[in-house]
């Protein structure tokens, strides 16, 4: 019994590792992404609303005109995102 209790430790505390590990990646991409696409988006979607997904939006609409910096981020983000659901 005291084994399936270890067992079943050692497998939740590697599922938390690796969910806070994802987190934190996940949160390094939105940190990177902002500083990257900040001025775009204040130039470009100042106007766009604040629900879920209208800067995403916006940025989209605008993707030629957007900073290599941001074009270069949103590449990445898109391939993280692509690679995630494979």
């Amino acid at each position: 019994m005291s084994r399936i209790a270890i067992t079943l430790a050692l497998a939740v505390s590697t599922l938390t590792t690796a969910a806070v590990a994802q987190d934190k990646q996940a949160g390094e991409g939105r940190e990177k992404f902002r500083a990257a696409c900040a001025a775009d988006i204040q130039k470009l979607c100042s106007s766009a609303g604040t629900e879920r997904g209208a800067a995403r939006a916006c940025l989209d609409s605008n993707a030629a005109q957007l900073s290599d910096a941001c074009k270069a981020v949103r590449a990445e983000r898109a391939a993280a995102r692509a690679k995630e659901k494979s």
